[in-house]
């Protein structure tokens, strides 16, 4: 779903850039007083994860292709706050390293999978937990009960799905706006990028589900104050640190599912790039030249996810400890 260059008409692609640094503007100030420091390594783990996650495709049918946006798995597992923030450090390093998503278009992109889609699924998770529930929790031994897997599959379809009509929305406006020049025509642009996110989205739903019925199994305390196990020391302490464990386990998954990257993502377009072949639009010259790909063979794909989880780590921990840190300091003023 990133938009690259050349395809938005400039008005509209500057709207986008104006609303997205309004949203960032609010979520910095709120993730500010909202982040914990001893979850700065949980939350930058659960960034660069979701990066390398967003690399692996599924097929759909039809020649299409899908994959994880995550906005809905960070905003549950972080709040929907920090889940924007995350997501637009997400999307940036894969502007400008990688060249996924315009830079005219950056804004438009953030909008749609760092506002939209991590907002709306919190929203609709929290609003069904409300319906099922009816004020009383369901009891439960461990992991997801039914009232909170339903409202999880549903608030993780209904993030893809919303991000996608935001987009077939801004393509559409573009071709009109444009005459024709820029975009979309809403006829061709709407029913097909919803078409194909419907389905999209419930890849997205599958493996919400499963990422977060494993976590609340296998560590429920995730981000939620809980008693610490006593210290270890040395190398112990070193390989029982969650974010260790975490990162290795990442690591290890995303390597393991690589050739699904070259199954799907060589032979199937995603469901813009799938719009765009359908109504015979081509991607214009990229503003930026990026330095890196994302590889074309299994050890190249590797290589980038490896970097790019570490460059992606780093920044978001970077970015939450400065905001924290001025939140300290206007406190102690």
């Amino acid at each position: 779903m990133h938009i690259p260059d050349g395809l938005m008409d400039p008005s509209v692609a500057l709207v986008g850039w104006g609303e997205f640094l309004a949203a960032i503007a609010i979520a910095l100030f709120f993730a500010g007083k909202a982040v914990r420091e001893k979850d700065l390594p949980r939350i930058a783990v659960l960034c660069a994860g979701i990066f390398v996650a967003q690399m692996l495709n599924f097929p759909v049918g039809g020649g299409t292709t899908g994959h994880l946006i995550g906005g809905m798995l960070f905003a549950l597992m972080a709040g929907p706050v920090i889940a924007m923030v995350g997501m637009t450090v997400i999307l940036l390093i894969q502007a400008l390293m990688f060249g996924d998503g315009g830079i005219t278009a950056f804004g438009l992109n953030a909008v749609n999978m760092a506002v939209i889609a991590p907002l709306s699924g919190w929203g609709v998770y929290t609003l069904i937990m409300k319906v099922l529930q009816h004020g009383t929790p369901e009891p439960k031994a461990s992991g997801l009960s039914k009232a909170e897997g339903v409202a999880v599959m549903a608030g993780a379809w209904a993030s893809v799905f919303l991000a996608a009509s935001a987009c077939a929305a801004e393509l559409a406006v573009s071709y009109a706006v444009s005459g024709g020049t820029y975009g979309i025509a809403g006829a061709v642009s709407i029913p097909a990028m919803l078409g194909y996110h419907a389905i999209i989205g419930i890849g997205e739903a599958v493996i919400t589900v499963g990422v977060v019925a494993y976590v609340s199994m296998a560590a429920p305390g995730a981000f939620v104050k809980h008693e610490a196990p006593k210290p270890a020391e040395g190398w112990r302490k070193v390989a029982s640190s969650k974010v260790v464990q975490a990162t290795a386990a990442v690591l290890v998954v995303f390597a393991l599912c690589l050739p699904l990257y070259f199954m799907y993502s060589s032979e199937g377009a995603d469901g813009l790039e799938k719009t765009m072949e359908d109504s015979g639009v081509t991607e214009g010259e990229a503003v930026l030249t990026s330095p890196f790909s994302y590889g074309e063979d299994y050890f190249a794909a590797l290589f980038a996810g490896m970097l790019g989880f570490v460059v992606v780590a780093l920044s978001a921990i970077g970015l939450l400890t400065v905001i924290r840190s001025r939140k300290v300091r206007t406190e102690q003023a």
